[in-house]
């Protein structure tokens, strides 16, 4: 008799040994309150998706009375456990997993409809965010792919609005959640403070999600310590285990196709180790319950329903056994003890924010958007931190919900922390297009954006593109009184190219414009959606003509100098600026500017307007559309120094880019969309699309006369076919347009661009 139990007692005290971290504190054991019966432990492991079987398990637990004194979970465990231990019944968890969006917990990407206008606009402009920081010491980068911002959200939507505990046993079902140290892998066993970043922690994968740091230790993802952690239990003084394992089957040959699938290998390797280590201390007593979940990958949560049926099913055909942990007769007063009525909201009577950002206190308040002796649900609580996250320098905003000591007063903690690898970041643009004939474009840019220099979130914004087009620019932004309210100064040296081709197709060489501009301005930031500026700009450049052009114009470069007020106004709520499913983008420009050129002196009027709204039909049908009007009148046609372009993919498709060119411009275009494939799950959401389009414009009052080029048109009728792919880099096109042939021979082409926006 003894050697039988004696192997399995030193592999606990080894077990005890390599997995436990010294706790702080001694633990109070949650099995000493359980009286007249044995005390039974629910253990649950780690497995992504797969961990819907939990649910399935535990449905058919209450279904055969028996009661669980003690839940330990790791990873998707600890979710599920610390919902069970909460005190919601199965239909309340099922309920809860079936409503969360789980792949947004996999971005932590700020929604762009959550941005100021300028992170808008400068994240379009720069659609490649590495991530990257750049100071004196050097480039630096993030600690993981995600920052762990949306699983926080995701936890706090499942859970609702909870309270911190002094202790975990307080909770209907005494829990811990069990995390790994990332400097030494000891298993961390999380028996206090809050749950929600306890299950957290617990689920934070090592190198994707950045770790968590509570009490002074890193902590990750418990699968990496011990991802069926059947010794916590043990160590609790738990008499009876149920322990549920879901973790991932090792590959099969064919399935080691690949670099990645080989590492999965190695990792699934030394986690399946210490599951068997754990499954070892398992007596008879104990249970082990496997669901069939072999199919189900870490990440297919569109799978759950399936992993809650297997978890079910599994449970089933051990009935007999699990008969065996029934106590029916006590099972209706467990319950009654441990079901409790959850708080939907929770009435904040103090906010207390702890600022560990460059921001004052004013900003993160103000966006935060909450009020004291107010009731908050969790959606009210994610959508202020949604708010704070949206200035876009945080690397996390958080809240935890504490009562005073006299157990009286609920305090709303709120912590804000500056991005690691800040307050300066480097963003990139890649822009190419080909239409196979004369026309290539290609642009390689940068930016570099200081941050936060004041506490209203001032900001050095400076640009370098080189390429067809060149770049070089810097701005100084600068909120006064308030952030709503700034000053901005910008000095910008820009070239820009526009290749020319006759009627018949045929290239007349570039048309080139180099320009500096110092522009001042006085802003308002109305919303987080619209913007209102004015100010003042004074250029100076030159147009140097193509010499196919001389002929006809009898000069080679025209400079020109124009100073004068301007007025812009931006009100955005596209979701996306590449594919845009929902809102819509208006943008005006009015300035009257006086032109000087061949030494005499005019005062002109511009104005531009463009609208883009877009709306989804259903989950894969999008229909957008975009107008747009702009308008240049020179106090003198001789002097005109202002032109406007059409011509491009879905910009008068079948035209070369920017064919056309006058002092006015009228377009409109409605677009279709089919979406064919996104990986929701995916760290980046890059979906493609097919799509056609109906396009109509008009160009008048060409001031270049060049009797090559087209002046005056009539409206003329366009249409194109395209694929798209909304790729991390920006959006890639492919494409064919046609266009009536009035003006140019052969209005058709195909189109390749990369980071355009259309």
């Amino acid at each position: 008799m003894r050697a039988k139990w004696l192997p399995a007692l030193v592999l606990l005290l080894c077990s005890a040994l390599c997995f436990s971290a010294p706790a702080d504190h001694p633990a109070p054991l949650p099995c000493a309150k359980v009286k007249n019966r044995p005390c039974i432990a629910l253990v649950l492991g780690g497995g992504g998706a797969r961990g819907g079987a939990h649910l399935g398990v535990i449905r058919q637990l209450e279904q055969q009375a028996i009661p669980v004194d003690l839940i330990v979970g790791t990873s998707i465990g600890a979710f599920i456990g610390g919902l069970y231990a909460l005190g919601h019944s199965p239909d309340e968890i099922q309920r809860i997993l079936e409503q969360l969006e789980w792949s947004t917990g996999f971005r932590d990407k700020v929604h762009r409809d959550e941005m100021p206008v300028r992170r808008k606009q400068q994240q379009d402009d720069y659609p490649i965010r590495l991530g990257l920081g750049l100071d004196s010491s050097g480039v630096k980068i993030p600690k993981g792919v995600l920052l762990g911002q949306a699983m926080a959200e995701l936890i706090l939507e499942a859970y609702g609005p909870v309270l911190n505990y002094s202790h975990f046993d307080q909770l209907p079902i005494p829990f811990r959640a069990v995390a790994a140290d990332l400097t030494n892998r000891d298993t961390v066993v999380m028996s206090q403070g809050s749950l929600l970043q306890a299950v957290q922690a617990s689920m934070s994968i090592p190198g994707v999600v950045r770790p968590m740091e509570l009490n002074g230790r890193v902590l990750v993802d418990g699968g990496v310590a011990n991802n069926l952690p059947v010794s916590v239990a043990k160590q609790l003084g738990a008499d009876r285990v149920i322990a549920v394992a879901i973790d991932a089957p090792l590959l099969n040959k064919d399935q080691l196709d690949s670099a990645f699938a080989v590492t999965d290998q190695l990792t699934n390797f030394l986690v399946r180790q210490v599951v068997e280590q754990q499954i070892a201390l398992l007596g008879p007593q104990d249970l082990l319950i496997s669901p069939d979940v072999s199919q189900i990958g870490t990440l297919d949560f569109a799978k759950l329903p399936q992993s809650v049926k297997a978890g079910a099913a599994s449970a089933q055909r051990q009935r007999a056994a699990l008969a065996d942990f029934s106590y029916p007769e006590q099972y209706p007063q467990w319950l009654a003890a441990h079901r409790a009525e959850q708080e939907l909201s929770i009435e904040v009577d103090r906010i207390e924010l702890d600022n560990q950002s460059l921001l004052s206190d004013q900003v993160l308040l103000q966006r935060l958007a909450l009020k004291e002796h107010q009731k908050y649900d969790s959606k009210k609580l994610k959508e202020g931190l949604r708010q704070v996250y949206g200035v876009d320098t945080l690397e996390r905003a958080s809240v935890q919900l504490e009562k005073n000591e006299q157990g009286e007063n609920t305090l709303l903690k709120v912590r804000a922390v500056e991005k690691s690898w800040g307050p300066g970041y480097l963003n990139f643009r890649f822009t190419m297009e080909d239409d196979f004939r004369n026309n290539r474009y290609y642009q390689l840019a940068g930016s570099y954006t200081y941050t936060n220099i004041s506490e209203l979130g001032a900001e050095l914004h400076n640009e370098l593109a080189l390429g067809t087009d060149k770049l070089i620019s810097s701005e100084l932004y600068w909120p006064v009184f308030t952030p709503a309210t700034f000053l901005s100064a910008q000095v910008q040296r820009e070239t820009t190219i526009l290749s020319l081709e006759d009627t018949q197709g045929l290239s007349l060489g570039d048309l080139a414009n180099r320009e500096t501009a110092l522009t001042a301005r006085a802003g308002w930031n109305i919303s987080d959606h619209a913007r209102l500026t004015s100010g003042w700009t004074d250029r100076n450049g030159y147009f140097r003509i193509p010499g196919s052009g001389v002929a006809d114009l009898g000069f080679s470069r025209l400079g020109y100098e124009r100073q004068g007020p301007l007025l812009d106004l931006v009100w955005d709520r596209l979701d996306n600026p590449v594919f845009p499913s929902r809102g819509f983008r208006i943008s005006a420009n009015w300035q009257w500017l006086d032109d000087t050129a061949f030494g005499r002196t005019e005062r002109s009027r511009s104005h531009s307007v463009e609208v883009q709204a877009a709306r989804s039909l259903s989950e894969r049908h999008i229909l957008r559309t975009r107008w747009r009007f702009e308008q240049y009148k020179p106090g003198d046609p001789e002097a005109a120094v202002e032109q406007f372009s059409l011509g491009g993919l879905l910009n008068l498709s079948g035209y070369p880019k920017n064919y056309l060119f006058g002092s006015e411009i009228k377009f409109g275009s409605l677009v279709y969309l089919y979406k064919m494939s996104e990986d929701r799950f995916s760290v980046v959401n890059s979906p493609f699309y097919l799509g056609l389009s109906l396009e109509r414009g008009q160009v008048q009052g060409n001031l270049i006369q060049v009797e090559t080029l087209a002046n005056e048109t009539d409206w003329i009728w366009a249409s194109s076919l395209f694929a798209g792919w909304d790729s991390p880099f920006g959006a890639v096109y492919m494409g064919y347009g046609r266009a009536e042939d009035d003006i140019q021979g052969s209005a058709d082409r195909y189109y390749l661009s990369l980071g355009q926006n259309f």
